[in-house]
């Protein structure tokens, strides 16, 4: 009985592995990512035949080492000015080329915002909901995704990476993740 088992449940796991390849490479994405854009302006990229931006902001908008901070970005697409469902970002903070923070954060809703709360802890926490289908962090009901640890303890110049992995679907990823990354500062 239990062999009879083993073998539906992988046959369903072969055919759900063999449906999800059939639709990454079924959509044809072309991707054209930007890099680098003025501030906090990005430009626009491509996925398929849409034109999406990334829209970034701080909160306050002007940054103080070791006090609570919001990070809040979406994707949005240009042509209907509403944030690209079901979003998933591979998020990198850098300062000094030494790597604070990675996570991976998805959002059913195209709009991710991550507070940092400083603390002496070691490294950092995420405090949020683990999705298993999406394989990230998602926050709940549209609170923050909450960052505890020693992220934006001093001030100076941070590096923040986001790349676009996945769209439209929790488990659908891009060929090629979209790459946004820019400069944010911190003060004394």
């Amino acid at each position: 009985m239990d062999l009879s088992r083993n073998i539906v449940y992988l046959e369903i796991m072969i055919i759900a592995s063999i449906s999800t390849i059939a639709v990454i490479y079924s959509n044809q994405f072309e991707i054209f990512a930007q890099q680098l854009g003025d501030g906090h302006n990005m430009p626009t990229s491509s996925i398929g035949d849409r034109q999406i931006m990334f829209n970034f902001t701080t909160e306050p908008s002007e940054l103080k080492a070791g006090s609570q901070l919001f990070l809040d970005f979406a994707l949005m697409d240009n042509k209907t000015g509403e944030n690209v469902p079901h979003t998933t970002y591979l998020t990198s903070i850098l300062k000094d080329e030494t790597r604070l923070f990675t996570g991976t954060l998805h959002s059913h809703d195209g709009q991710i915002k991550v507070q940092f709360v400083p603390s002496e802890i070691e490294s950092y926490k995420i405090n949020a909901n683990y999705d298993l289908l999406s394989a990230s962090y998602v926050s709940d009901f549209g609170s923050p995704i909450k960052v505890d640890g020693n992220v934006f303890l001093t001030p100076g110049d941070y590096t923040v990476i986001v790349e676009v992995t996945g769209v439209d679907f929790d488990n659908l990823f891009l060929p090629e993740p979209i790459k946004y990354e820019f400069q944010i500062k911190v003060n004394p």
